[in-house]
C-alpha cells in the first residue's frame, strides 16, 4: 500500500507544480493585459514615447512568459509521465481530466483562468493591430494631402524630391 500512497502524493505534488506555472502565467498575462491597454492608451494619444516604452516593458514580460512557459511543459511532462500521458498529449485539460479529483479541478481551473486571459489579450492584440493599421492609413493620407499641396510647381514626387520632367525639345534660331 506504500507505494500506491506514495504514488497520489508524488501525482499531487506534480500537479501542485503545474497549478503554480498555471498561476504564475495567468499573472504574468495580466500584466500584458494591464500594459496592452496603456499601449492602446498611448495611441489615442499618439504618445509616441509611451508606446515605446509599453511596447518595451510588454517584450519584458513576453521574455518571462516564455520561460514560464518552458517551465509549464517540463511541469505538465512530469505529470504526464506520472498518468502515463505522452508529452506531446500533456495538456492541462487532458492532465487535469486524468488526475481528477480535486488535483485535477484545481488543474483545470488554473488552465481555464490562463485561457480566459490569453483569449483577452488576443483580442485587445487584434484591436491594437487594427487601430495602429487605421492610424497608419491616416498619416499616410495626411502626408500625401500635404504634398499636394505644398508641391503646387509639380516639380517635387512623391519621394519630396525633385522630379524629372518631360523632355523639352525646343531649338533657338540663330540666323535671323
Amino acid at each position: 500500500m506504500p507505494d500506491r500512497n506514495t504514488a497520489g502524493e508524488s501525482i499531487a505534488q506534480a500537479a501542485a507544480r503545474l497549478e503554480a506555472m498555471l498561476a504564475e502565467l495567468t499573472l504574468e498575462y495580466d500584466r500584458l493585459e494591464k500594459l496592452g491597454a496603456e499601449r492602446l492608451s498611448a495611441m489615442r494619444r499618439a504618445d509616441l514615447q509611451s508606446v515605446a516604452q509599453t511596447i518595451g516593458a510588454e517584450s519584458e514580460i513576453a521574455s518571462r512568459i516564455a520561460d514560464l512557459d518552458r517551465r509549464r511543459a517540463d511541469a505538465a511532462g512530469e505529470l504526464g509521465g506520472l498518468l502515463g500521458v505522452a508529452q506531446e498529449q500533456a495538456s492541462a485539460t487532458t492532465l487535469a481530466r486524468r488526475a481528477a479529483g480535486r488535483v485535477g479541478d484545481a488543474v483545470q481551473d488554473a488552465a481555464n483562468q490562463l485561457r480566459a486571459v490569453i483569449e483577452r489579450v488576443q483580442r485587445q492584440n487584434a484591436r491594437a493591430q487594427i487601430a495602429a493599421q487605421t492610424l497608419a492609413a491616416h498619416m499616410q493620407g495626411v502626408i500625401r494631402a500635404a504634398q499636394g499641396r505644398l508641391n503646387h510647381s509639380g516639380a517635387y514626387g512623391a519621394r519630396g524630391v525633385v522630379a524629372p520632367g518631360p523632355t523639352v525639345v525646343s531649338t533657338l534660331d540663330l540666323v535671323s
